[in-house]
């Protein structure tokens, strides 16, 4: 936690409702969890990580809040794994207390956007060959076969699936999915559609369910999922 005390007090001092907690086990996790509302989850790269239990997806299902971790670094690796865990967003350490407060704010939005969302989709299905999402259930089927996606994949894969044909700019997702406005310099988008199709089976050398399409953004390709292909 040393880590994250200078920006926790910097966003205290922001009129951010701080409050901290020692991780000890699930149990002490889940007698915290009905000690208040909690808006938003912030932990360091270290605990995120952690071998002892899943902590991004414990604390999420808990507390029913986005989850931001710290990372010292800014490597892509890590930022990956952290996604691919279930982490709602990544930010480092030492960013400053302007972008600690417009990070926050974006993850709330995104989460505020994805209830409406899901009340808008409830009871809707999309199919295409192999591949079923279930808007109500919010889940994916591979052959018949749960694919475990985090919020951030499920709304991906729902807004690229939705609106094929037509290619889906990178400041949309941008947008829509991360709940900023883009910035050219962030390898964000490319990390979450590398995880989608890794978990949807998509070569990731020449993909052709999710395609990149240069200066465009990414498009779903319906035919793609037909067994015969």
């Amino acid at each position: 936690m040393n880590s994250l005390a200078a920006p926790l007090a910097a966003l205290q001092g922001q009129g951010f409702d701080v409050q901290t907690m020692l991780l000890e086990n699930l149990e002490h996790v889940n007698h915290q969890s009905s000690q208040g509302n909690v808006s938003s989850i912030v932990i360091d790269q270290a605990i995120a990580t952690s071998a002892r239990f899943d902590t991004i997806n414990t604390l999420k299902s808990y507390f029913q809040a986005p989850v931001l971790v710290s990372v010292d670094d800014n490597n892509d690796d890590i930022q990956s794994l952290l996604l691919e865990l279930g982490a709602d967003d990544v930010i480092a350490t030492n960013a400053k207390p302007r972008l600690w407060r417009a990070r926050l704010d974006a993850v709330n939005r995104k989460i505020q956007r994805v209830n409406v969302g899901s009340a808008k989709s409830a009871h809707s299905e999309l199919s295409f060959g192999q591949l079923t999402i279930k808007g109500d259930e919010r889940t994916v089927l591979l052959d018949d076969k749960l694919v475990s996606l985090t919020t951030h994949e499920f709304d991906l894969i729902w807004l690229l699936a939705s609106r094929a044909p037509k290619v889906v700019s990178r400041e949309e997702i941008y947008q829509k999915i991360i709940g900023q406005h883009y910035q050219a310099n962030s390898r964000t988008i490319d990390v979450r559609i590398s995880c989608l199709r890794k978990k949807l089976g998509d070569n990731a050398n020449s993909p052709q369910k999710i395609k990149t399409v240069w200066r465009q953004g990414y498009l779903f390709v319906k035919e793609a999922w037909e067994k015969n292909l």
